[in-house]
């Protein structure tokens, strides 16, 4: 904004000075908003008038002058009593005029009736007085987190009732972190996959992830990422970085954890053609290019792997299986 400019906010105005006061401190939150200076004035009953504001404003240079017009509607004064003082009929936009005689230049916002905030804000004040009536919501993250479980296992348990429990905590887990009950069906778990993952984590293997949102999640003290290493290589092997971090952190035999990258999954394809051992991979990746092949490569491979198959997946669905493992583990030791 230039420098000969100023905002008045006019109102209709008021003899009382709660009204007044509430209006000051609206002029106050525009003025430190936009770090222009801002004038309050009224069309009648109080002073300072808007007319006085704007004689001395133009006695000072400053002829750039957007009017906030704090009407609810588009009554005379308005109409008449201050725009027709410019000649002015149109809204939010500049126009050149003349008031006493002097060269100003004019900006009117609209009336505050049409504006959405303005009926959100009128209809919460009003709803007050219907209070409706308030469902009891259960506040307790413990009990929120048991009956949720609760109820999913009971509904992975109709759809599998002769799966092995410890497969339904995983499937429960990965329904409980989607929020999505069909996913249940696309968890596939391989013979013995939960096995060699308690038997790993015992033994001190790491877990290396794709992404570092899914190594923030899990629950274990030995988890590696190599995502911030993994750029030079990626160059050099024009591979993603996620499928870089991958082959950078399978120096050795780790529990693969992958939730985002569909790369990093056709990465541990690779290196395990080219001799290494993996114990356990977990693939949740999303996606419509690539995820649904790899994984679908991964099961065939033979890897021990726990998938969720299609184009479902995201990195909270990994970090929920991981965790589960992790509380068998803890728990009661497989």
């Amino acid at each position: 904004m230039v420098n000969n400019s100023a905002i008045i906010i006019i109102t209709h105005g008021s003899r009382r000075n709660t009204f007044v006061e509430d209006m000051v401190n609206l002029a106050r939150y525009i003025e430190e908003k936009l770090e222009v200076p801002v004038f309050l004035s009224h069309n009648e009953y109080t002073e300072p008038n808007w007319r006085n504001i704007v004689s001395e404003l133009l006695s000072k240079g400053i002829n750039h002058i957007v009017f906030a017009l704090a009407f609810l509607g588009r009554g005379n004064h308005v109409a008449k009593d201050i725009m027709g003082s410019f000649g002015v009929s149109e809204f939010y936009k500049w126009v050149k005029s003349t008031y006493e005689g002097k060269e100003i230049n004019v900006y009117f916002t609209k009336p505050l009736a049409d504006s959405n905030l303005v009926k959100l804000a009128l209809f919460y004040r009003v709803s007050t007085a219907f209070p409706q009536q308030e469902n009891e919501y259960i506040e307790d993250p413990e009990e929120i987190e048991e009956r949720t479980m609760k109820f999913i296992k009971e509904k992975v348990r109709e759809r599998f009732p002769y799966v092995d429990n410890r497969e339904i905590e995983i499937i429960a887990r990965a329904v409980y972190a989607s929020g999505n009950l069909d996913i249940a069906d696309k968890i596939y778990i391989s013979q013995d996959a939960i096995d060699i993952g308690i038997e790993g984590l015992k033994s001190g293997i790491p877990i290396l992830t794709d992404v570092k949102m899914v190594s923030a999640g899990i629950r274990w003290d030995k988890v590696e990422n190599y995502l911030d290493k993994a750029l030079e290589l990626a160059k050099e092997m024009k591979i993603t970085r996620t499928a870089a971090g991958i082959r950078l952190g399978l120096s050795y035999p780790k529990i693969v954890v992958i939730g985002n990258a569909p790369t990093a999954v056709a990465e541990v394809l690779k290196i395990r053609k080219e001799g290494m051992e993996i114990p356990l991979v977990i693939a949740t990746p999303p996606g419509f290019t690539n995820a649904v092949e790899v994984k679908e490569d991964l099961i065939k491979s033979g890897i021990p792997c726990i998938v969720l198959r299609g184009t479902y997946g995201g990195s909270s669905i990994a970090v929920s299986i991981m965790n589960e493992l992790i509380r068998m583990v803890r728990s009661y030791g497989g």
